[in-house]
């Protein structure tokens, strides 16, 4: 029987990811559908969580493939796709890739070791591919695909985005093979698609306006992955209450399923800073132990969320969060720094790296945020943002400032006039470690002996509110619901200085990448390069801002 090989490249760098073991539930996905075929043996090689070497010449060797695909979502790790599928390639190995990266740069693909690429979803068309090219058929047939035919580029007919989720088969874990570690978290999905347009962001552009599968069909999946023992889960949604009605009824299910097992299970979700306007979803979300929030926030300052078509202001993110702190949700904000204007911008801005850092900080800190993300923005091909860069031409050379580096961590363009490259990449690592910083460690050590303290003085306080407020609730419930509310809020504590310690280790092991790439050399190489042009192109001048 033949074998299908699907690789999930490494990333190129230490990051979150390094440490917490979740795989890309799309690439599980696009693997599944041909184990479900029956016709062909499928293997998955996280090379992120892969416990062997990762020598795929012994890996060839100890089980042959007859054809390899690789998933191409994360454009950071699109040079090691290019170092996998050319070494197959070489072997006369047919390859296989596709993804936002790949959708975007087809013929970048074809000439990096690419055979064929799948376009858009992959659950029907990657089985298609596969059987045409193992049954030796003709690949003009499988739609959603392009490949080279001599020196032409063959476009099949275009395949729609899937409608029918439901239809497609559960992802399989278990055809990921030699893992290092347990999988810490469980991605689930959903919706596919998004309804915003983002200028920085691909989802909408590669896979479409919103489509749902049904709460029964996510259902299942969560009491199946629980049977196997997982008990954490991640929303891979982009927002987790874009439908909001499914949303509802899921939460519905998941808490009333919570009811009749005893589990304890604990689900981590992507949203909007705006479904803080539906307490109802909030109370839902609550009771289906929807524990953290990944927001979006991208900027506090007015002009960025403008020039990004955001579609909130300030003060609404303000009043949502704290809407949100209410509900007793755990709230990871995730921001975008120094976002660049253009000649078509709403608005500019006149301000200093140093002022931009202090406004993040303000916000961070009235807001309470229990963890952060601070990235600078990242060109992904195919995006509004990277075609802006193009065009003004303050895109560093990818030959200099390679994809590797676009995961939010590196400066892979020129940033606005006002603004110092060496400035920007020094400012950034001052926000982080402002938030990540090293007091995190005496004030664990000096959490740990009073959390047992702090859990009765919390529990104390909760039971006489309780009493106060004249809960007509028994004596039993009444303590057994103040004892949870104080061993959460008491964990809360601990659990926020336990991240930031881990955080603050995962910005030092990455400055060790840093400074091992010389990067600010490269920097200056690159500018160099951009300096050649016009002056026409030259970066607009600052102006004010207008609604």
């Amino acid at each position: 029987m033949k074998l299908f090989r699907l690789v999930i490249p490494k990333f190129p760098y230490f990051n979150v990811y390094s440490r917490i073991k979740m795989p890309p539930r799309g690439a599980v996905s696009v693997a599944t559908t041909v184990n479900s075929l029956g016709e062909f043996k499928v293997e998955i090689i996280d090379e992120n969580n892969f416990s062997g070497p990762l020598d795929h010449n012994l890996i060839q060797k100890e089980r042959p493939a007859d054809a390899v695909g690789l998933y191409g979502g994360l454009t950071s790790t699109i040079p090691r796709l290019y170092e996998v599928a050319s070494f197959y390639q070489g072997l006369g190995v047919p390859t296989v890739a596709g993804g936002n990266h790949i959708n975007a740069c087809v013929e970048e693909a074809l000439s990096s070791g690419v055979d064929v690429v799948i376009m858009g979803e992959g659950e029907y068309t990657l089985p298609e591919a596969v059987k045409a090219i193992f049954y030796g058929k003709d690949l003009s047939a499988v739609s959603g695909i392009c490949f080279k035919k001599g020196n032409q580029t063959v476009y099949t007919k275009r395949r729609p985005p899937i409608q029918d989720l439901d239809s497609l088969p559960y992802p399989d874990f278990s055809l990921i093979r030699d893992l290092q570690s347990r999988i810490m978290l469980i991605p689930l999905g959903r919706t596919r698609g998004c309804n915003f347009v983002c200028e920085f962001c691909a989802v909408n552009q590669h896979l479409g306006h919103t489509r749902s599968s049904s709460p029964g069909y996510v259902m299942e999946e969560i009491v199946r992955l629980v049977e196997k023992g997982y008990r954490n889960f991640f929303f891979t949604d982009d927002n987790f209450a874009q439908d909001r009605d499914t949303t509802a009824e899921l939460c519905k299910m998941i808490a009333e399923y919570k009811r009749k097992t005893g589990k304890n299970l604990s689900f981590c979700v992507q949203v909007r800073a705006d479904v803080a306007k539906d307490k109802e979803i909030l109370e839902l979300m609550r009771e289906a132990d929807v524990e953290i929030l990944c927001i979006g926030y991208e900027s506090p300052i007015e002009e960025d969320l403008k020039n990004m078509k955001k579609g909130l202001n300030l003060q609404k993110l303000d009043e949502y969060t704290q809407t949100l702190k209410k509900y007793g949700f755990y709230i990871h904000g995730m921001f975008i720094l120094g976002y660049p204007t253009f000649k078509d911008s709403r608005c500019k801005l006149n301000i200093s790296m140093a002022e931009r850092v202090e406004r993040f900080w303000q916000f961070i800190k009235r807001n309470d945020l229990d963890t952060v993300q601070i990235v600078k923005p990242v060109p992904l091909p195919g995006t509004g943002l990277e075609k802006k860069l193009k065009d003004e031409n303050r895109l560093y050379p990818v030959n200099l400032v390679d994809y590797s580096k676009y995961d939010g961590n590196w400066l892979c363009f020129e940033p606005d006039a006002d603004i110092d490259p060496h400035d920007f990449l020094y400012q950034t690592e001052k926000l982080v470690k402002k938030f990540y910083n090293l007091w995190i460690f005496p004030k664990l050590l000096y959490q740990v002996p009073l959390y047992p303290l702090e859990v009765g003085i919390r529990f104390l306080g909760a039971f006489f509110k309780e009493l106060r407020a004249g809960k007509r609730d028994s004596l039993g419930s009444l303590l057994a619901k103040s004892f949870s509310q104080a061993k959460r809020q008491a964990w809360m504590k601990f659990r926020n200085l336990r991240l930031r310690l881990g955080g603050r280790i995962i910005l030092e092991k990455w400055k060790q990448d840093f400074a091992k790439e010389n990067f600010l050399s490269t920097l200056e190489k690159a500018r160099a390069e951009l300096k050649k042009t016009p002056q026409s192109q030259a970066v607009p001048e600052v102006v004010k801002c207008t609604d």
